[in-house]
């Protein structure tokens, strides 16, 4: 605990709650990235020959990825 700046003596502010949040901000991160892992597999099979190419994809790998499960990382992820 540390002492509020101009504050009374008996007026303190914890930080015990500061890693809690920071595994809150974590957690949020791996769900918002899983989430779009998720979608994109969702269109990947829909999307054009065209639109792939432009991605850097084959209409192959595109269903590779599409099957692949949204947690794992896939070979043209960045994280």
């Amino acid at each position: 605990m540390h002492r509020v700046a101009g504050a009374p003596r008996a007026v303190t502010v914890s930080r015990a709650h500061e890693p809690r949040l920071a595994g809150v901000a974590i957690l949020r991160g791996w769900l918002r990235r899983w989430s779009a892992r998720r979608r994109l597999a969702r269109d990947l099979p829909f999307m054009t020959d065209e639109t792939l190419a432009d991605v850097g994809l084959s209409r192959a790998e595109a269903l590779a990825e599409a099957g692949r499960p949204f947690w794992q990382a896939g070979a043209h992820d960045a994280a």
